[in-house]
């Protein structure tokens, strides 16, 4: 089987009023052969922030190129935001989502585009997308699926 090693993440925050979030923000993916949640959050820095455009990597990412201009989300003390570490498998995985958490005072977020790509062994790559402009919140619903690119 092959196995999910690493992920690079491009998110795009609206630019419109109160578009910004304070909230945790989590890469969901799964599917047949397993799956996990990701915080994308990096210690010190502002994520999600109007108008922003930030781009994450986790875990191991083969192209050097796609590495370029990325930050790393908090690790923990046993590197559990890490991909390899769950044994998921790349082949099997068929739903990505970007979640927003929900606190008691919540402040919604406008998504305004994602990119994922997801990284197996050397040579192995899958993509998703969407630029959708959304919000996410309480009264819109905290999660946004996205779509394969192929």
């Amino acid at each position: 089987m092959k196995y999910l090693r690493g992920i690079v993440v491009r998110v795009k925050t609206g630019s419109s009023r109160y578009a910004g979030t304070d909230d945790c923000m989590y890469l969901g993916v799964s599917g047949t052969e397993g799956g996990r949640e990701f915080p994308l959050d990096i210690e010190w820095f502002d994520d999600f922030e109007r108008g922003s455009e930030v781009k994450y990597a986790l875990g191991d990412v083969w192209d050097e190129e796609a590495l370029v201009g990325t930050r790393r989300p908090k690790m923990g003390a046993l590197d559990w935001n890490d991909p390899k570490l769950f044994y998921v498998g790349i082949d099997g995985i068929d739903r990505l989502y970007l979640r927003k958490h929900a606190a008691a005072r919540d402040d919604d977020y406008q998504l305004d585009g994602i990119e994922v790509v997801l990284y197996g062994d050397e040579g192995v790559r899958r993509g998703f997308s969407s630029t959708t402009a959304i919000w996410l919140g309480l009264k819109y619903g905290l999660q946004v699926w996205i779509p394969e690119t192929g």
